[in-house]
């Protein structure tokens, strides 16, 4: 159904700049739903009416306006969309004088709606797309009802083996269709592949079994493409081939790989994680008790946690440390016990330095994932 509200005020407002006279849209009872005019809205048109049911245009002379409700000298004319009227065009003016541009006026006018009707089409396809898949991915049914509804959408699920997650960084809006639409025709990942918005900022890809080689070049492309376009900045996580039916599995398994992509910025398999697995398995009331027994009494401490960090980066070199940091060996050692004291952790004993470590890991994730 065409969507008078938001589109018809924008046609008539149009029509009347280009024609220099007043216009108004009816829907097929014969109700004005808009107009230059506003006082007329919501009003009764008997002409529209009876130009809808003959299908044909007809003059609004000194007669009808005397014999026929809400009706101003004028045209009106039926917009007929596959054959059937969907609603009417009305133009004040002397008849004869305005039909040249009466009928220039309900070409445009079909033709603006039709294009709308597809484009609605179109988003109601990809909405029932992106439910498909949700429920694929949610739920736990995959019975013969699934797959007809699949066939329905035009996607044979025993196909899909994998899913990627893309997931754009500061994005503040949903991608529009037309922008899937660019992206997909673009991709030289696979023919059959499905792309799908996910959340606010977020791209599933559905992909048949493939090379992985293949996959992490032509997706490198994707996101280069994307980021040219939208400058945006796109990090990717991959999750592992399994069957169809599994799908959940691959897409938890890209959902982690992508968190930790965005600390490196470079497109992650599932399978290359591995403190990350156990990182983000983590609950948040457990990680809050062990960040309060290990590494809470360095967070008002900036220079402390700073010269940890780097330690760290150096692989625990107290040269290295210290050079980078431009202090004294000294210093550095005398930083660290102060460390211990805080903490309670020995920075000599492997145990108390995983824990340390660990600690580390968990703060800037929580930061990350704050951001």
């Amino acid at each position: 159904m065409f969507q008078f509200d938001t589109l018809g005020q924008e046609m008539v407002k149009e029509f009347s700049n280009l024609i220099q006279q007043e216009v108004i849209l009816t829907d097929r009872r014969g109700f004005i739903q808009a107009s230059t005019d506003v006082t007329r809205l919501n009003q009764f048109h008997e002409g529209a009416l009876l130009c809808i049911r003959q299908k044909e245009m007809l003059y609004m002379a000194d007669e009808e306006v005397e014999r026929l409700r809400g009706v101003r000298k004028g045209i009106v004319l039926p917009i007929l969309i596959e054959g059937e009227p969907i609603a009417a065009l009305g133009i004040t003016g002397e008849p004869k004088m305005i039909r040249p541009q009466a009928q220039l006026i309900l070409r445009v006018a079909e033709l603006f709606i039709q294009d709308s009707l597809k484009r609605k089409q179109k988003d109601e396809k990809v909405r029932d797309m992106e439910f498909f898949v949700f429920d694929w991915l949610t739920g736990t049914r995959k019975d013969e009802r699934f797959m007809e509804r699949g066939t329905l959408l035009g996607i044979d699920v025993t196909l899909y083996r994998q899913v990627a997650v893309l997931e754009v960084v500061d994005l503040l809006e949903q991608f529009s269709v037309e922008e899937m639409e660019t992206f997909a025709s673009i991709q030289n990942i696979h023919d059959s592949m499905k792309m799908i918005r996910w959340a606010q900022n977020k791209i599933l890809l559905l992909l048949p079994e493939m090379n992985q080689e293949t996959l992490e070049h032509e997706l490198k492309f994707l996101l280069l493409h994307m980021k040219r376009r939208k400058k945006i900045q796109v990090v990717a996580g991959i999750g592992a081939p399994t069957h169809y039916f599994d799908l959940a599995k691959s897409f938890a398994q890209a959902e982690r790989a992508v968190n930790a992509s965005k600390k490196s910025g470079e497109i992650v398999f599932e399978h290359e994680l591995r403190l990350e697995i156990i990182l983000q398995s983590i609950p948040e009331a457990v990680r809050a008790d062990f960040l309060g027994r290990t590494v809470a009494p360095l967070i008002k401490e900036e220079e402390l946690m700073n010269n940890l960090k780097i330690w760290f980066s150096e692989n625990q070199s107290m040269q290295n440390t210290a050079q980078r940091l431009h202090i004294h060996k000294n210093t550095l050692s005398y930083r660290l016990q102060k460390i211990e004291q805080l903490t309670g952790l020995s920075v000599w004993s492997t145990h108390d330095v995983f824990l340390l470590y660990l600690a580390l890991c968990l703060m800037e994730e929580q930061l990350s994932n704050n951001e």
